[in-house]
């Protein structure tokens, strides 16, 4: 004979575990995207050395024998072309030339794009292009995309606040704002699961960027060693304008880098204020020890950004 026993609805740890297993599975990266991380071949074009923010189609996954759903969408830092070839949608933003960048962002920005809304919030705070900082700008692209929850726009949303730029000095709005980007949460194993997943996003991104950098050399190597001659001065002109292209790419992702790096620096600002403000606060001990985990992944990554900026820095 065989026994049944009947099946008892979810337990909460249960469901919890259910939860965590599908939020795995959205972050687990495509099968060989690692592999992806390879020198570009020399005479590729210059589309092949554009970085963008590239936006992937949600992959069907399954869970089990029976379930099966669609992941989330993934933001991945992507060359131009990588993203065409995988389906993504992307975000251009050429760091070499603010004034076409804008008009570039603005339509997506428009549309509600996060990413591009936080591009053009930075294009005003810095005042890039632009004759001066436009705090107040600023601040309402910032604020439409972390309405939307784009970490990276509440964080900078978050340090307007903190020094009264654009909007009024309030501490405890720019607080609560850095709770949500921080990812925070009373769940150690959620956070945990976060975390593990940002870093290795993160190692994926910054080995895109290497990648690019290495190959960029090379091919400006390349390009500088083609000298005019009388049966081929026009293949020496088009060598000359493919290597102030690739110039203006090193240029821009430099930028990009360092940009990035600056940001990462306002959530190591954040870190800190979020510190304070957990001391003696219920469960403050839990809270603590993300933030560390946190500001420690989070310094490294700014070493490892400000490492590839000067790299290209130093591309001719």
């Amino acid at each position: 004979m065989v026994r049944t026993r009947s099946i008892r609805p979810l337990s909460l740890v249960g469901s919890c575990l259910i939860v965590l297993v599908l939020i795995g599975c959205a972050t687990t990266p495509e099968s060989g995207e690692v592999a992806s991380v390879e020198p570009i071949a020399p005479g590729r074009g210059v589309d092949d050395f554009v970085l963008v923010d590239c936006l992937l189609p949600g992959q069907i996954r399954q869970l089990g024998t029976r379930m099966t759903y669609l992941a989330p969408r993934r933001m991945v830092k992507s060359t131009k072309s990588d993203c065409g070839i995988r389906g993504g949608e992307f975000v251009l933003f050429d760091r070499s030339d603010y004034g076409s960048a804008l008009a570039t962002l603005l339509p997506k920005a428009r549309s509600g794009d996060p990413v591009a809304q936080t591009y053009v919030g930075e294009i005003h705070e810095k005042g890039l292009g632009l004759s001066a900082p436009d705090y107040a700008s600023a601040a309402s692209w910032y604020r439409q995309a972390a309405d939307q929850g784009h970490a990276p726009a509440q964080t900078n949303l978050g340090s307007l606040y903190e020094r009264g730029l654009g909007v009024p000095t309030d501490k405890a709005q720019a607080l609560d704002l850095y709770r949500r980007a921080s990812g925070l949460t009373e769940d150690r194993l959620i956070f945990e699961s976060t975390l593990k997943a940002q870093r290795e996003a993160f190692q994926r991104e910054i080995a895109v960027r290497n990648r690019v950098a290495a190959s960029l050399r090379a091919q400006l190597k390349s390009a500088t060693a083609a000298k005019p001659t009388k049966t081929g001065s026009g293949q020496a002109r088009t060598a000359s304008v493919d290597r102030a292209q690739l110039q203006r790419q090193a240029k821009s992702q430099s930028l990009d880098a360092q940009s990035e790096a600056e940001r990462i620096q306002k959530e190591l600002r954040a870190i800190e204020q979020l510190k304070q403000s957990e001391v003696g606060a219920p469960g403050d001990s839990g809270k603590a020890a993300q933030l560390g985990k946190l500001e420690l992944t989070r310094r490294e990554q700014v070493r490892s950004l400000l490492d590839t900026s000067r790299q290209l820095s130093q591309v001719q």
